[in-house]
């Protein structure tokens, strides 16, 4: 029998399903596919590359700078949550928190 997980994001709240990743790499429970939309996206990708508590650390520590979300970003870019800064300067790999590529693959 194959199990698989879907993660359906839901912006912050994602920070629960995030938990439950940590748990599951914690007692070393795997999936046979792992599936995420949005939030649930980035969750899947840290738990696939083995990356505990990495998204904990993107709800939790980063989302209280300014470049990550605020009102600011909202009147620049027409969305509140910045997500280049999210996906790209944070997590590219001389980002501060790089999502390990290596071995994702």
């Amino acid at each position: 029998m194959k199990i698989g997980v879907i993660d359906v994001g839901g912006g912050m709240r994602g920070v629960y399903a995030a938990g439950v990743f940590d748990y599951c790499l914690d007692h070393d429970i795997d999936f046979d596919c792992a599936i995420g939309v949005s939030a649930g996206g980035a969750n899947v990708l840290s738990y696939t590359a083995k990356q505990k508590k990495r998204n904990y650390e993107f709800y939790c520590e980063y989302s209280f700078r300014k470049e990550y979300m605020g009102i600011e970003n909202f009147l620049k870019n027409r969305n509140f949550v910045n997500l280049d800064y999210i996906y790209s300067t944070l997590s590219n790999s001389d980002g501060e928190n790089p999502l390990d590529y290596k071995t994702l693959s």
